[in-house]
């Protein structure tokens, strides 16, 4: 009856780990309660044990977090969750990162970064070469913000650099300092030995930037700094496993307001990642995998490419498959990540370099987009150049377009990068929300600028070339001015979707009810199936967003390309906060996933009865409703903590008041 276990589980919190017996060290930190079915008891051996669980019998699990008894977590707060143990094998690679680990390293990571920029900044006033050469290499002018982001930068590198100590003859920092101390010169020296092998997307700006201080004193300050943050990264476990310089550098992006950018959370990436990725099929299929291609045309810093990747990873894992060996393949072929700052394509790839920092690739598709003037005397506007020509055959990416970041270095070779339309099984992204044309200073006069195309210091004539560059891809596509460049994004992952293939977007949550992205709704409604519509019903804008720092309310859109005519209905599903963590966003899409797939969904037109209720164990966290995906209206069921009142709306406009408690035979009709 497993009467004990939760009591036993809590016990273990804070217990110190015996190196003689489990091969580590430092304290208990997260404990899974488990309760396996009596069934379990009665067989022969463990040959009969492992027959039954690959069976797919049900287990029941609960995670315990904390430093001790008396401050644990437990999740969920009530009951138990239920599932396979390919269910609880996922589980646990979540759950080794607490969340509170996390928020420390996050912590520690800001700390060491606005330390470190402090000393940057004193080298950068004693040294005009100091300024220029991070000014150059980062594409940004100079600020605080700029020191902030080259510091995140090299202790990004640091932190990959203890986890590659021990390999190839590489010294790990202490021994570098006890070797005639941690210098300019002592540390860029190893990071060359790193570069000889692999690993040129992250090290090569970091050496740079490092590089760039002078006087070298100066260096060897901000080296202390940088490698004891470094250091206390590595110790809390979590530096592999979760964005924290990609969670810290989306804060620092100074020409964010004007790119549009804004970063994914993590969690919301995950739960975006596993609604789009099913755990349908044979995923120990080799080539399955290696033919999946994932592609993010504004990447930023790679969250959610790398949330997908990371999915794929561990559904090729679970299924028996061994991911490291396909890595390579994945990097060179598979993933494509595009964005138009250099720093955030090296931050993607040292992202998904990450997922395996042992194996070695050759090229890569993370790729720096063109944006604003070009050498030739034109204009680009970055990823939306894909929307502009119609050619299959040739490369649609001419050579002076893109730079690549590769596994041995950044080149513009005479490899073209070949973008296809319909080539991706994913389009992943969160595209810019901001309005072209519009006017950011409210007037006309020398100080208007293109809202959207204000980035990376364009002049107001390259400027307006360039929206008209955006107006003219645009056309006969669902882009609207009023909607804004996440219209266009739309098109675009239309035009590079494959047939069969799926689309996932993080989009404000007009884009299902405002009249301008209307068009864009007829494109979702006319070529995909199986639409998911996933919102927030919170009462403040902010809690409705599941990217950081946007302050509006958002929809996470999951939806298949369809050959076949599609049936016009969505899922709607409303949640009633922003998961916390990225092991809560996997039972969350998992608790949708099994109730779309087991019970039939309630619709709007079925009378005031609610939703399909969602939990994970038995917290209730949300409802899921079918509804039409009007071609010519609104998508109107977001944001709505309870599907009932939607349901009794319907019956309003269909003339009848048919209130929830009330049977079909008591509703009335109404002119």
């Amino acid at each position: 009856p497993a009467k004990t276990v939760e009591v036993e589980a809590r016990d273990r919190l804070g217990e110190n780990l015996d190196a003689g017996v489990v091969k580590a060290s430092g304290r208990v930190n997260a404990v899974i309660a488990l309760r396996s079915p009596v069934e379990l008891r009665y067989c022969a051996g463990l040959d009969e044990v492992d027959k039954t669980l690959k069976e797919g019998v049900t287990l029941e699990y609960a995670l315990f977090t904390g430093s001790s008894d008396v401050d644990s977590m437990r999740f969920p707060k009530l009951g138990f969750i239920k599932g396979t143990i390919r269910d609880l094998a996922a589980f646990i690679e979540y759950a080794s990162t607490p969340e509170d680990a996390v928020q420390r390293a996050v912590m520690i990571l800001e700390e060491g970064v606005q330390d470190a920029a402090a000393t940057l900044r004193q080298a950068a006033e004693l040294s005009e070469d100091t300024q220029a050469s991070i000014v150059e290499h980062l594409k940004q002018s100079y600020s605080d913000q700029t020191l902030r982001m080259a510091a995140t930068i090299v202790i990004n590198a640091l932190v990959f650099h203890q986890n590659l100590a021990g390999q190839h003859g590489v010294k790990n920092l202490s021994q570098i300092a006890a070797n005639g101390g941690l210098t300019q010169a002592s540390v860029l020296e190893e990071w060359q030995k790193i570069l000889g092998v692999n690993y040129w997307s992250i090290f090569n700006i970091a050496s740079e930037l490092l590089r760039s201080i002078n006087p070298p004193e100066m260096a060897v300050d901000a080296l202390r700094i940088m490698s004891r943050t470094a250091d206390r990264l590595v110790a809390l476990g979590v530096s592999q496993s979760h964005d924290l310089s990609g969670t810290v550098f989306q804060r620092l992006i100074a020409d964010r307001k004007f790119l549009a950018t804004f970063y994914t959370r993590p969690e919301s990436a995950t739960l975006l990642a596993h609604l789009a990725i099913p755990d349908d099929g044979d995923w120990k299929d080799t080539e399955r995998v290696r033919d999946f291609r994932i592609a993010d045309y504004a990447c930023g810093t790679g969250t959610l490419v790398h949330a997908a990747y990371r999915r794929l990873n561990q559904l090729h894992w679970l299924a028996g498959g061994e991911p490291e060996k396909l890595h390579a393949h994945m990097m060179e072929k598979a993933l494509t990540a595009c964005d138009v700052l250099p720093s955030s394509v090296h931050l993607t790839a040292s992202m998904l370099s990450s997922s395996h920092p042992r194996q070695r690739y050759d090229g890569s598709r993370t790729i720096v987009m063109q944006y604003g003037k070009t050498e030739q005397g034109n204009v680009s506007i970055g990823s939306l150049d894909l929307l502009g020509d119609t050619g299959v055959a040739r490369p649609l990416i001419p050579l002076h377009t893109a730079t690549t970041v590769t596994g041995t270095g950044e080149t513009q070779s005479q490899l073209d990068v070949d973008m296809p339309p319909a080539s991706q099984n994913l389009v992943i992204m969160n595209p810019p929300f901001t309005k072209p044309d519009s006017d950011w200073d409210g007037n006309k006069d020398e100080s208007y600028h293109s809202k959207h195309f204000h980035g990376l210091s364009t002049d107001r004539e390259t400027q307006a070339k360039m929206s008209a560059l955006a107006k003219e891809y645009g056309k006969n596509t669902c882009a609207h001015g009023y909607a804004g460049l996440a219209s266009w994004f739309i098109a675009l992952a239309d035009r590079m979707v494959r047939k069969t293939g799926t689309i996932a977007l993080v989009l404000p949550m007009t884009a299902m009810q405002g009249m301008s992205w209307q068009k864009a709704r007829q494109v979702l409604a006319r070529n995909y199936r199986d639409v998911t519509v996933l919102t927030i019903a919170a009462a403040r804008q902010d809690d409705q967003s599941f990217s950081a720092d946007t302050g509006m309310a958002e929809a996470l859109l999951v939806c298949r390309e369809s050959s076949n005519a599609p049936d016009r209905r969505g899922r709607f599903v409303s949640i009633r906060r922003r998961p916390d963590s990225e092991m809560e966003a996997t039972e969350i899409a998992r608790a949708i996933r099994s109730t779309s797939d087991t019970l039939p969904v309630r619709a709007l037109e079925d009378g005031p009865f609610g939703g399909n209720t969602l939990s994970v164990g038995d917290d209730r966290i949300g409802e899921m409703i079918e509804a039409p995906l009007s071609l010519n209206a609104p998508w109107s069921a977001v944001g709505i903590a309870d599907f009932a009142v939607a349901q009794t709306a319907y019956q309003l406009v269909n003339e009848a008041i048919w209130l929830p408690q009330m049977g079909k035979q008591d509703s009335r009709h109404i002119p």
